[in-house]
């Protein structure tokens, strides 16, 4: 595609989460590398960083052995006390898109299977992926501080998003059987969401087989899967709704609203309720 001749300039933001130089940081925007200058020798970062290649090309390799040609499309993950290196190619049209945010918060995310230790993933670049990330620098420029949390949650969802639908790409003779899997543990019937090894047994499979199948198309577990989708869920329900906490437990078919809070702690950060107070400005 195409990509807007406006945005091939050096446009970025930052915020702060905290003082901590590793888990504080909050940065996103749009970078042009047009000379081999920018090319980087082994790169270690102490957060998390990513950039979407959005024009250009390049390649990445690290002390593994492990070389990609980097083209548009390229999700590259500069992850935490990982040694890398990225390589441009001088030809001018380098564009990317980066996010930074802290190592702590990754770690999190990628042990509850939100996120993949994959360096480098493979996305079809389109319109409104272009669109997605201009509006998160946009919310970058407009949200107030003392909403800077709010912002790292819009980063977050940005970023496993980008992630889920990329793993989604490569799914290769499995993908009717899995793609179906993923539908059946998203819908809810009498008894609340069915657990994996239902949705195993009903697909006619051993449920280990199953679960590592399943972890290698979307980079997490069926029960992660599930419960990301419950929790976002709820999150637009949160922020398009007047439902207390407690409607909104029993919607996504929590036991309780302890037991929904403490979920949506665990994966967000903080309550619902702050949630729903963080947002309230822009809804």
């Amino acid at each position: 595609m195409n990509i807007p001749a406006e945005l091939f300039h050096n446009d970025t933001a930052h915020r702060s989460l905290s003082a901590d130089p590793v888990n504080g940081i909050l940065s996103c925007g749009f970078l042009v590398k047009p000379t081999d200058h920018f090319s980087h020798d082994t790169m270690l970062f102490s957060h998390y960083g990513a950039f979407l290649l959005l024009s250009g090309s390049g390649r990445y390799s690290d002390p593994s052995g492990r070389e990609v040609e980097l083209t548009p499309g390229c999700f590259v993950q500069r992850m935490p006390g990982k040694p890398h290196v990225t390589e441009v190619t001088p030809d001018g049209k380098w564009l990317e898109f980066y996010v930074c945010f802290g190592r702590d918060y990754f770690t999190y995310m990628a042990d509850q299977g939100l996120l993949s230790r994959q360096p480098v993933l493979f996305h079809s670049l389109t319109p409104a992926l272009v669109d997605s990330c201009r509006a998160l620098l946009e919310r970058f420029r407009t949200v107030p501080e003392g909403r800077n949390f709010s912002l790292f949650l819009s980063m977050q969802e940005f970023v496993v998003t980008l992630t889920q639908t990329a793993l989604q790409e490569r799914l290769t003779g499995w993908d009717d059987a899995l793609t179906r899997a993923s539908e059946l543990l998203c819908v809810p019937g009498e008894e609340g969401y069915p657990s994996p090894v239902a949705v195993a047994e009903q697909m006619g499979m051993e449920y280990e087989t199953f679960r590592k199948r399943f972890r290698a198309a979307f980079g997490c577990p069926p029960s992660a899967y599930q419960m990301q989708y419950r929790l976002n869920e709820s999150k637009r329900l949160l922020l398009d709704t007047h439902l207390s906490v407690q409607e909104i437990a029993d919607t996504c078919c929590f036991s309780d609203g302890f037991a929904y809070s403490k979920a949506f702690r665990r994966f967000y950060g903080l309550s619902p309720v702050q949630f729903r107070k963080s947002f309230s400005y822009f809804v």
